[in-house]
């Protein structure tokens, strides 16, 4: 169903059911809101509403067609069609506003009370007086109030002339034009003319049910009331300005028919609700019909007297003063004792002295609750008068709780408070008087009375007052944080504490007392605590709680690993946090310290969750001996570490270095940086260094470079690749020639580019001319480059095994292939990238200085450089032509084994 209070199906049902409540649906109908045009009411507004076509009608739309310049310049009769034509195209679409449905039933409604069905009489009358006047039910109003004047409907016509006239003049107009509504009230006003003119003595009938719906002073503006009160001053006028009847009554309309019976006039008296009006009743009467007034009848008098209007008051006690059967000694007995009590309460002054002064004559056993409704009066006199009878009285005789009520009114609040001073103690108070109390703003004397008497209120009213309806979130937590907020908690209960968490009014402050340890020790429910950990609204306060009031055993280690493995990473945070800061490695195992070492490492495990296996690594971290103090985290959390280096072996830490996890990866090169040198593990560098880990292989080569260097506490040198370096220096004896020659074929070019460095460096120790021919036989060409750069640096080196140079320098030549280098980020190695044949070239100059160094060289040069000598690259050929001449002149003797001539091999080649 849609989102409206009230259904057309409703009122239908209402009526069918003969519904007492049925005139308020049908006003309150009217108040809604249109639903979208297009659509029933009933529509889902959770679904998307269909967009009408763009030449749809709508209200909008009839009240554009129907505005005063749509009609401006138009004659009466196309005003009319303009008029019937948008009405028409309204209600021809799908779903038009339901309120236009309302005129029908209203008018369904008024056939019915026509066929004598009187509930439908009281509904129908009440819908007129009350329901807001706009398009639709106005359709079914407009016909209704002509029926009302056809039929000389008078109940009926007065509603209608009424709320003409006081709708005009409060410019409730809603939907309906002020004209309209200026048209109908002169219709009223003719209406009552016509039939004063030709039926004068019904016409105050009909007038009376005018004026008796009139209410409050505001009466400016109006058209019909003042043309029945003096309608022989505004003739000829189109606006009345009379807000009061002439003190000539003879000015009113049709005098002569207001003579004819006293009925109007005393009907009126009881119906009338504004002093105007009644006093133009009153002066009527006493004018036209004084005879009425001598012997008025007692009830009529009570039943005047018991209305609120002052003008009746005042009528009533001139009435009884002007009448001697009425004297004050006779009152009681005449039945008018009540009455005239009850004029205490009057607005009218005089009507409040006269009951003062009857009442300190002839009421001395008035009780003591009549007297606290007297000292609520509107006038002084009749508050007086209670106040000094209630002052006689003592605070015994009045009672606790009618010195109460005493409180709340405000001209015996003085007296209230210091006859309960005088005769009572706070502590007498019950828990309904004391909410009583402070909710009925009595919170300043209460306190008073409580110091004064140097009590407190009892726990148990602070928390029913803090329970009960009508305190609102500030005043209850004033309540929670300044009084019961003091109270040990023996007092307050630790059950109603630990159920204010779950309740919203409370749920703020009592979390504040827990935070602050008003709950703690066995008072405190562990269980119930850690339950509180997995609500979102309470978790925080949870956490603090247990980590400041409750004891770590009692916290529990298996709960802490339990929550350590949650999805919710903050939980799981709070547990790890916790465990770190309170736990021992041997609190993992029940007090086995072994055992909880091998636990904590066993929390590393892949098969454990991700969240576990990263705070075992941070745990392990924290409590390394080293490692632990210069940690930020463990300086924080007051962590000292509990584990010895002994417990950090290579046989746990080494696996780590595969894991998947990258932090766990970080943990393994954290803790190898301490240890490896201790592990004195040398083939595990070498293994690092070729890992398929990033993390690992950084630290592996890291270490390979650190082989063999001289360094102290201060000696390290910050920078990217100073921080995988291990922390104490690695011997020289870890360098191993044959691993690291092997590692410079790694697919891993970093892994490769390290162990090329550590080679150069360490050349003297590890490398030989056989080793770089091997390294030439590479796939990896930056290898074969640096076998160049290598024998570059060392060219001015005599070679032991010239046959082996020989081969090497074939393979170069022969093997290098053409084509730019690969550009590098090597540190130890920093010459620009160079092209092949740049790197022959220079291989060609290493070979021509040797040569001419040594002829026995030259000599075995002599082959491998006339062959190459014949090469189709123009740089190639020029460069070995160049060296043979340059040999040749070095060494004359040797000229004709440095021809130039190719042999028959390579010429046919």
């Amino acid at each position: 169903m849609g989102d409206r209070l009230h259904y057309f199906e409703d009122l239908e049902r209402a009526l069918e059911s003969s519904d007492p409540r049925l005139a308020e649906l049908v006003c309150a109908y009217a108040e809604q809101p249109d639903p979208p045009n297009g659509v029933p009411e009933d529509h889902d507004p959770q679904k998307p509403v269909p967009r009408p076509p763009s030449d749809a009608w709508n209200l909008q739309k009839v009240r554009t067609a129907l505005g005063k310049w749509s009609l401006y310049g138009k004659t009466d009769e196309q005003k009319k069609a303009i008029r019937q034509n948008a009405w028409r195209q309204l209600e021809d679409i799908d779903h038009p506003p339901p309120r236009l449905r309302l005129g029908p039933f209203v008018l369904d409604l008024d056939d019915r009370a026509e066929a004598g069905d009187a509930y439908a009489r009281a509904q129908l009358l009440q819908i007129v007086r009350d329901v807001r006047i706009s398009w639709g039910i106005w359709r079914g109003l407009k016909k209704l109030y002509k029926r009302a004047e056809a039929r000389f409907d008078a109940e009926l016509f007065g509603l209608f002339a009424w709320r003409f006239d006081q709708i005009y003049q409060t410019k409730q107009n809603n939907e309906v034009g002020g004209a309209t509504y200026a048209y109908l009230r002169r219709r009223a006003w003719r209406f009552l003319r016509h039939l004063g003119a030709s039926v004068p003595e019904a016409y105050p009938n009909y007038a009376v049910q005018v004026m008796r719906h009139y209410r409050g002073n505001n009466l400016w503006g109006t058209w019909v009331l003042p043309q029945m009160w003096a309608h022989e001053d505004l003739k000829y006028v189109t606006s009345s300005w009379i807000t009061k009847p002439p003190q000539d009554l003879s000015r009113r309309a049709f005098d002569e028919a207001w003579k004819v019976t006293p009925e109007p006039l005393l009907r009126l008296l009881e119906d009338g609700q504004q002093d105007e009006v009644l006093d133009f009743a009153i002066r009527s009467l006493q004018q036209d019909f004084p005879d009425e007034l001598r012997s008025p009848d007692v009830a009529w008098l009570v039943r005047l007297g018991s209305r609120p209007q002052a003008r009746l008051h005042q009528f009533v006690v001139e009435t009884l003063k002007a009448n001697p059967d009425f004297h004050q000694s006779k009152l009681k007995a005449a039945g008018l004792h009540d009455l005239v009590l009850s004029l205490l309460r009057s607005t009218l002054l005089d009507a409040c002295l006269y009951a003062v002064e009857y009442a300190q004559a002839h009421a001395p056993d008035l009780d003591d609750d009549a007297l606290l409704e007297v000292a609520q009066a509107p006038l002084p006199p009749a508050t007086k008068f209670a106040v000094e009878r209630l002052e006689k009285r003592s605070a015994t005789q009045l009672g606790l709780e009618r010195l109460l009520r005493m409180l709340k009114i405000g001209s015996l609040k003085n007296l209230a408070q210091t006859k309960l001073k005088e005769a009572f103690a706070p502590t007498a108070l019950t828990e309904a008087q004391y909410i009583q109390l402070r909710r009925g703003g009595q919170e300043n004397f209460l306190a008073k009375w409580y110091q004064e008497t140097k009590t407190e209120p009892p726990t148990s009213h602070l928390i029913a007052l803090v329970e009960s309806d009508g305190f609102n979130q500030w005043q209850i937590n004033n309540v929670l944080r300044g009084e019961l907020g003091k109270r040990p908690i023996e007092e307050i209960g630790a059950a109603w504490v630990m159920q204010g968490v779950h309740d919203r009014r409370f749920a703020s402050e009592v979390q504040r007392w827990l935070t602050a340890g008003k709950l703690k020790g066995a008072a405190l429910d562990v269980d119930w605590l850690k339950g509180l950990v997995n609500r979102a609204s309470t978790r925080n306060m949870a956490f603090t709680v247990l980590t400041k009031f409750v004891e770590p055993h009692r916290v529990g280690f298996a709960w802490l690993l339990s929550m350590s493995r949650q999805s919710d990473a903050q939980i799981a945070q709070f547990a790890q946090r916790y465990l770190l800061q309170h736990f021992a490695p041997a609190d993992f195992a029940g007090g086995n310290e072994a055992a909880g070492e091998e636990k904590i490492w066993s929390l590393l495990a892949p098969t454990e969750p991700d969240a576990v296996r990263q705070f075992a690594a941070n745990y392990l971290t924290l409590h390394h001996p080293v490692l632990g103090p210069k940690t930020e985290s463990a300086r924080q959390l007051g962590v000292a570490p509990r584990l010895a280096r002994e417990s950090y072996t290579a046989a746990r830490v080494t696996p780590v270095f595969r894991d998947a996890l990258p932090e766990l990866r970080r943990f393994a090169v954290a803790v190898a940086k301490q240890e490896i040198v201790v592990w004195n593990e040398p083939k595990l560098a070498y293994r690092l260094s070729g890992a398929p880990k990033p993390e690992a292989r950084r630290f592996g080569t890291s270490v390979l470079r650190a082989i063999g260097e001289a360094r102290d506490a201060g000696s390290l040198a910050s920078g990217r690749e100073d921080a995988w370096r291990p922390v104490d220096a690695v011997p020289i004896e870890w360098l191993d020639g044959a691993l690291m020659f092997e590692l410079a074929e790694s697919r891993h070019k970093s892994t490769r580019e390290a162990a090329l460095d550590v080679i150069l460096t360490h050349y003297a120790a590890i490398g030989s001319t056989a080793r770089l021919v091997w390294l030439m036989e590479s796939s990896e060409r930056d290898v074969r480059i640096f076998a160049v750069r290598l024998l570059w640096s060392r060219r001015n080196e005599e070679f032991e095994d010239r046959a082996a140079l020989e081969l090497f320098v074939r393979r170069i030549l022969f093997g290098l292939p053409p084509g730019r280098m690969e550009r590098r980020g090597d540190d130890a190695l920093k010459q620009r990238p160079i092209p092949a044949s740049v790197a022959k070239r220079r291989l060609i100059e290493v070979v021509r200085d040797l040569a001419m160094e040594n002829a026995e060289f030259a000599a075995l040069a002599a082959a491998p450089l006339t062959s190459f000598a014949h090469s189709e690259a123009k740089g190639e050929w020029h460069a070995c032509v160049a060296a043979l001449a340059r040999i040749r002149r070095a060494h004359p003797s040797l000229a004709s084994q440095l021809s130039l001539e190719p042999t028959d091999a390579e010429a046919r080649a």
